[in-house]
């Protein structure tokens, strides 16, 4: 008996949450339709809770919002990197970033105070065979290149 109250409670409290968020300025008048919606789609049974959580663990694998790409560094001497990069195991794009994103960081190391320049010693792009889905990486190693000293701090 306490099953069939629980989602008309459920939905209750989100629209109560909604319509609270809609006092704030002005809306449009569109907007005050989605609680009332959300009401209609729940008790109607369009939208189920196991429908509903199945939506957010997608989206939470899926998350169309988060990096492609993402980077490991690790500093190998004074002057030398190695740059790690990972796709997204279920991604959607963004398969030709991998040199974009490893050259945009060398630039960033190399604008440090005392370099002037990098210089790409190793560039490597694959694919792992992971479980359950094989994965984009791609790997760097870069040398940075030291300023040369201002001509008037020279002594002759």
């Amino acid at each position: 008996m306490l099953l069939p109250f629980f989602p008309r409670s459920l939905a209750a409290l989100a629209a109560t949450l909604l319509a609270g968020c809609s006092t704030i300025g002005e809306p449009p008048h569109d907007w005050l339709l989605l609680p009332t919606a959300a009401v209609a789609a729940v008790s109607n049974g369009y939208v189920t809770i196991p429908g509903l959580a199945a939506g957010v663990a997608v989206y939470a694998v899926l998350d169309p919002l988060a990096p492609n790409w993402s980077l490991q560094e690790a500093r190998l001497g004074e002057e030398r990197y190695r740059l790690v990069l990972r796709m997204k195991a279920v991604h959607s794009g963004g398969a030709g970033e991998a040199h974009q994103i490893f050259i945009r960081r060398a630039e960033q190391l190399a604008g440090q105070p005392g370099f002037a320049a990098y210089e790409v010693t190793r560039w490597q792009e694959g694919i792992e065979s992971n479980r359950p889905f094989a994965q984009r990486v791609a790997y760097g190693d870069i040398r940075l290149v030291r300023s040369l000293p201002p001509l008037a701090a020279k002594q002759p």
